[in-house]
């Protein structure tokens, strides 16, 4: 019988540093694949043109969570200006919540306003 680490406990060994460096490597293609693929869920349906192939291009090519993280903005255009700026904040906030412990912590964004 093999023996095989809940989610849970993996997360948790991961956020210690107790999970062997592949397996460390391999969560993070995962989480990076997730949002990669919540990004191109965004754009299916908008009507084919030369920006949406820019920026979906950029998605499927991404190195990693960094370069997708500052790709959000790219985003935020293609949708604001067919689905609204009301929609595309909701899908963006959505996907923002996918980077946590995933970014320098200077850049996550805070809650709430800040004046």
């Amino acid at each position: 019988m093999s023996w095989k680490i809940s989610k849970f406990t993996s997360s948790l060994m991961g956020l210690i540093g107790l999970l062997p460096e592949s397996s460390r490597e391999a969560s993070l293609e995962n989480r990076t694949d997730c949002i990669r693929q919540a990004m191109l869920d965004c754009l299916s349906g908008l009507a084919l043109s030369r920006e949406l192939q820019r920026v979906r291009g950029r998605v499927l090519y991404a190195a990693d969570p960094l370069v997708l993280w500052y790709l959000r903005g790219d985003l935020m255009t293609l949708l604001s200006g067919t689905r609204g700026e009301v929609v595309a904040r909701k899908e963006l906030a959505e996907i923002s919540t996918l980077f946590q412990g995933l970014l320098p912590r200077a850049m996550v964004p805070r809650s709430g306003p800040t004046h």
